[in-house]
């Protein structure tokens, strides 16, 4: 359904009334494709900020066409390959190599598909491949790697693959980071979902007998990315002070007959607000 005003798609970002940082998306109209007040939009900070005023009068538009949703874009599979080297100058697995052995991580980027970009010094890529081996995105980010702390100062070091390689007609459609390896788990398995690649990496050093997924945002835990997963079981590990969220969903998703739990682990921690599983255990 379109509405008449919608949020930015563009990477255009702002600077948020709420929180004074450059992480506010506004509000366009949709016809005219123009900005509305400058306060009218949503802060990117969902959990330290949240910060979000909504347009009023923000009725659907009724068209005589039926809309039909784009299909999603691939790339093509040789850039898994392309990218798949120089782990050296890649920042977060120099930082897997302070707690885990070489032979573990070798397996854990390959099961991955782990990449190396020199879009900034050190970044890592993390390719969302579909169930169906489709390479559906390539989300490209900078790691300190000493703290494994994602980069986020002069800005937040955050890309796609396909803005990197100027593919401008690319319909960027997620799925969950590493469901591509759905296939080595049986029917009935359990397979647990959490919030970063990062964390969904760690984990699986960790708990290598479990499937590690990871929705790479905190709103892409939605029914079209874990549909997939309709005959397995499923624990969700939202980061912490996330779990009301996550679990509101989860149990529209146990209705639609998932079986799927969120897990409250980290709420019983005295952690700071953001903290997920993977800085708990390490």
């Amino acid at each position: 359904m379109t509405y008449k005003y919608t949020l930015d798609r563009t990477s255009k970002k702002f600077s948020c009334p709420a929180c004074g940082k450059k992480t506010f998306v506004r509000y366009i109209e949709v016809e005219t494709s123009k900005y509305l007040e400058s306060t009218i939009g949503r802060c990117d900070r969902e959990s330290k900020c949240a910060y979000h005023k909504s347009p009023n009068g923000n009725k659907p538009i009724t068209y005589n066409v039926i809309q039909k949703m784009e299909e999603s874009s691939y790339h093509d599979d040789d850039v898994l390959s392309s990218y798949g080297r120089n782990y050296r100058a890649n920042n977060f697995v120099q930082y897997l190599r302070q707690y885990f052995c070489t032979t573990d991580i070798e397996a854990v980027v390959r099961k991955y598909f782990i990449g190396t970009s020199t879009y900034w010094k050190g970044a890592t890529i993390f390719w969302q491949v579909d169930h169906e081996m489709n390479v559906r995105a390539g989300k490209v980010m900078l790691y300190d790697s000493n703290s494994g702390r994602r980069v986020k100062k002069p800005f937040n070091h955050i890309n796609w693959m396909h803005k990197v390689l100027h593919l401008n007609d690319f319909v960027l459609q997620q799925c969950l980071f590493g469901i591509h390896n759905l296939c080595d788990y049986q029917k009935g398995s359990t397979v647990c979902i959490v919030e970063s690649e990062k964390t969904a990496i760690i984990m699986t050093l960790l708990y290598p007998e479990y499937l590690w997924l990871a929705t790479g945002s905190k709103t892409n835990l939605k029914s079209s990315v874990i549909k997939p997963l309709k005959d397995y079981k499923i624990i969700v590990y939202p980061d912490k002070t996330e779990y009301k969220d996550w679990n509101t969903k989860v149990e529209g998703f146990q209705k639609m007959g998932y079986t799927i739990i969120c897990s409250d682990f980290l709420e019983n921690f005295k952690v700071c607000e953001g903290v997920d599983l993977a800085d708990v255990m390490i």
